[in-house]
């Protein structure tokens, strides 16, 4: 231990003037480690929540992805049952459309058919929606691979509903080749699915969404598991 009563003036002094030098080379050295930790502390906390929101993004993205397939599914079943046309026709009817329709029978099958398909369609339009919103945040987060996917998928109800128009305004009369891509388009698996267009583009728009969104949740689960 320094005995303190040897210890002169002029010695204290130097002994001050020592550690006041190391104080000034050592301020420096730890303003600069608290620096490189604070800036990796928010390095870290930026990544964590980046990985966060995009596990976030991916999981909303695929299921309104399978909401949508669904969706389409049904609005391109071929089977239509008793109520959908009871319905139909009421929707014709209430719009005065019923009474305008000239023909007979036949064409208020025809027209009641074509409700059918609209009817479909309107109730698909939350599930459209829910999906064209997650556009803007999977392209900034994912990619234009994955926005284009999604745009391209919802683009098929577009698809049905001109070709149900078309169908009705009877513009595919004379035109053989027409009626086949009006029925491929609202009609799934028609005449089977490898041979239905709409049916191949739904599969692949699908497998690009999942292909890019899957990996993330699953790399998720492992860490988790971790």
């Amino acid at each position: 231990m320094i005995d303190v009563s040897c210890i002169t003036t002029i010695e204290l002094s130097a002994y001050g003037d020592f550690l006041q030098g190391i104080g000034a080379v050592l301020g420096p050295v730890a303003i600069g480690v608290a620096a490189w930790v604070g800036s990796n502390t928010f390095k870290n906390w930026r990544k964590q929540k980046l990985s966060e929101r995009r596990i976030e993004q991916a999981e909303r993205i695929l299921t309104a992805t399978y909401k949508v397939r669904r969706g389409l599914s049904h609005v391109r079943n071929p089977f239509k049952w008793p109520h959908e046309f009871n319905a139909a026709e009421m929707t014709l009817k209430a719009s005065g459309e019923w009474e305008r329709i000239i023909g007979g029978e036949q064409e208020q099958n025809r027209f009641a058919t074509a409700q059918v398909y609209y009817n479909r369609l309107n109730r698909t339009r939350d599930d459209q929606l829910a999906l064209d919103e997650c556009q803007p945040m999977a392209r900034a987060l994912f990619g234009e691979e994955l926005e284009k996917a999604i745009e391209k998928l919802n683009h098929q109800f577009w698809i049905v509903k001109v070709s149900v128009d078309a169908e009705l305004n009877g513009d595919a009369a004379t035109d053989h080749d027409l009626q086949i891509r009006i029925k491929r388009a609202i009609r799934e698996e028609y005449p089977s699915k490898s041979d239905n267009e709409v049916d191949q583009v739904i599969i692949a728009q699908v497998k690009i969404i999942e292909d890019i969104c899957v990996p993330v949740l699953r790399l998720e689960g492992r860490k988790r598991k971790n």
